[in-house]
């Protein structure tokens, strides 16, 4: 169990944890010895990474990201009694920064001092109260505490803080989805794939989109059928955000006549969108459709579709669009680098 407990959290650790980078400017050789190190690190060449440190640090003695990041390579080469006592210093001084906590915590967890490491996250919390990485330490210690209700609302605290940072919209996402909620599900792991291109987190979300939308429009067991209206009038009216979404989703499900793949779901989201601005984007206005609808003006709303689900719904057929849409997706890419989705905390929010 002390096994699988730590392998966990090394995972969690490793998905939450941005480079880390000197907090002050290194000289050039010092830079290098920190990038090599980093290269050991991230092959897991634990033993020459953990030398490489032990050098550098020699040189800056009072350097915290260094003394950081050799206390979190003696944590992954699964010595947490030695990171611990490399970690501790650095914690207690002035100078730790938002990594140094959130190493500091997992390093706690996985020796048994679940109360401690909860303590330091919140220590982190009260100096950097705006600090997206450390909300999401915190979810993760709440979901190995097995407490979803509140990783959910942590990862929520730090989508609120931190609206650019990935990896909260990607556990929020995934937490959404288990818990049979494929509106937030959808939402947050859109955002999420905008944000963080092209890794292996990027692919299971866009993979669980296609769940989501499949679950969006299964009726679930206290789903109620409209109310009986002989008028035919059309109703765009709703008291919530997550009404007036699910309102225009079932209004043109009449598109996924051939099941929910990549060519119906750009049906479906292109009439959502236009809808959506038409009725709802000045009671509920949000970020990611105005991207959208951008996309759109701009003609790259089938690429960016593409993008998002054509690899993982079916490859060959994914294939065969790339060849034969070769310069519109190129087009596409160009214009989403320079382009790309800005999150607003002012954003709709579960």
């Amino acid at each position: 169990m002390r096994k699988l407990l730590t392998g966990t959290l090394i995972l969690i650790l490793i998905a939450a944890v941005q480079p880390l980078a000197a907090q002050t400017e290194l000289s050039p050789d010092l830079t290098k010895m920190q990038e090599t190190a980093q290269d050991y690190l991230n092959r897991g060449d634990y033993d020459n990474a953990i030398m490489m440190y032990h050098q550098a640090i020699r040189l800056a003695p009072g350097n915290v990201a260094l003394r950081r990041d050799l206390a979190y390579t003696y944590f992954l080469a699964g010595n947490p009694s030695k990171a611990k006592s490399t970690i501790d210093p650095v914690l207690a001084s002035e100078s730790a920064d938002e990594q140094t906590y959130q190493v500091a915590s997992a390093i706690e967890n996985v020796l048994g001092n679940g109360k401690k490491a909860h303590r330091i996250i919140n220590e982190g919390l009260n100096k950097f109260p705006n600090s997206g990485l450390l909300f999401n330490s915190k979810g993760n210690l709440y979901m190995a505490d097995k407490k979803a209700k509140n990783a959910l609302k942590s990862w929520n605290d730090g989508i609120n803080a931190a609206p650019s940072l990935p990896i909260n919209y990607y556990n929020a996402a995934k937490a959404y989805f288990t818990n049979g909620q494929a509106i937030w599900a959808l939402l947050y792991g859109e955002q999420f794939i905008n944000l963080e291109q092209n890794t292996a987190r990027t692919t299971e979300i866009k993979k669980m989109m296609l769940d989501a939308y499949r679950l969006l429009f299964s009726p679930g067991a206290d789903d109620k059928l409209p109310a009986f209206e002989t008028s035919g009038g059309t109703q765009h009216t709703a008291k919530s955000f997550e009404a007036a979404y699910k309102n225009l989703m079932l209004r043109h499900a009449i598109v996924l006549g051939n099941g929910i793949q990549t060519e119906t779901l750009i049906m479906l989201r292109t009439r959502f969108i236009i809808d959506w601005s038409r009725y709802y984007q000045a009671s509920f206005p949000f970020t990611l459709f105005d991207f959208q609808e951008k996309l759109i003006q701009a003609g790259h709303f089938d690429a960016y579709n593409q993008w998002l689900f054509g690899a993982v719904d079916n490859t060959q057929a994914f294939s065969l669009w790339i060849k034969a849409n070769a310069d519109a997706y190129s087009a596409f890419e160009t214009w989403l680098q320079r382009n790309p989705l800005r999150p607003a905390v002012s954003d709709p929010k579960p």
